[in-house]
């Protein structure tokens, strides 16, 4: 498993060293990866480290931007190089969670691997959290063969109460997306409680959307979108791997 998901190796150079909250990889130039993904290093008496992407770079052995532009025969787009310059990305990513407490930096060479779900769940603490409610999905490896889904529950307590009982959305007005989740995270709720026998929940709701906000028990035709049938697909589909209906 470990080299079906091998995408590189720890870089650790005189200038750029491992630390105890960053490391560096290399990769090929063709590795799709995405800010945010979480890789896995192997370690120390077989620990291992996840690491969060925080940024992708792109190396060639070209000495200055310079050379590159001389070697297009001093700046003529039209003109290809006749050799092709060797390149790799390397990738910074910050330490999140180690398998076993050690929190050494990870060495130079040492594997880099996608991770599974339940490895993924494990370095961002998912797992631990009380009273669940699931508030969304995230996705790691986007748009590649390896592409998970993980969903992501928070404290109901925090957000119901008696421990919170707050949220703040934010976001670019007019858009509709904070109503949206805002809805998402009530039904989600709503969901939830009504499976418990000992706790529900109940909403008050100051309409200032107009009329929007009074179709919330119909459910979703998705008229708007160029293919409501496969709009319709996907979305449900991502509800119920939530654990939600998608129903109003």
């Amino acid at each position: 498993m470990m080299a079906d998901n091998l995408i590189g190796r720890v870089i650790a150079t005189e200038k750029r060293p491992t630390t105890m909250d960053t490391f560096t990889f290399w990769t090929s130039e063709n590795e799709k990866l995405h800010a945010f993904d979480i890789v896995k290093v192997e370690h120390i008496e077989g620990s291992f480290s996840y690491g969060v992407i925080q940024n992708i770079s792109h190396i060639t052995d070209a000495q200055s931007f310079l050379t590159s532009f001389i070697s297009s025969d001093f700046g003529d787009v039209n003109v290809e190089g006749s050799t092709a310059r060797l390149g790799m990305n390397y990738v910074e990513a910050a330490v999140s969670y180690n398998s076993k407490g050690i929190y050494t930096p990870v060495h130079s060479g040492a594997k880099v691997c996608r991770a599974s779900v339940e490895e993924i769940t494990a370095a961002l603490g998912l797992g631990e959290v009380k009273n669940p409610l699931v508030c969304g999905a995230v996705k790691m490896y986007a748009d590649t063969a390896s592409e998970i889904s993980l969903n992501v529950p928070l404290n109901a307590k925090f957000l119901l109460g008696p421990e919170g009982a707050h949220l703040n959305i934010s976001g670019i007005s007019g858009l509709a997306a904070k109503t949206s989740y805002a809805m998402f995270l009530m039904k989600a709720a709503q969901e939830r409680y009504m499976k418990e026998e000992e706790e529900s929940v109940a909403y008050v709701i100051f309409n200032v959307k107009g009329k929007d906000l009074l179709a919330i028990h119909e459910e979703n035709d998705f008229s708007e979108e160029n293919d409501p049938v496969a709009e319709r697909t996907r979305v449900m589909a991502e509800y119920h791997a939530m654990g939600l209906s998608g129903k109003p």
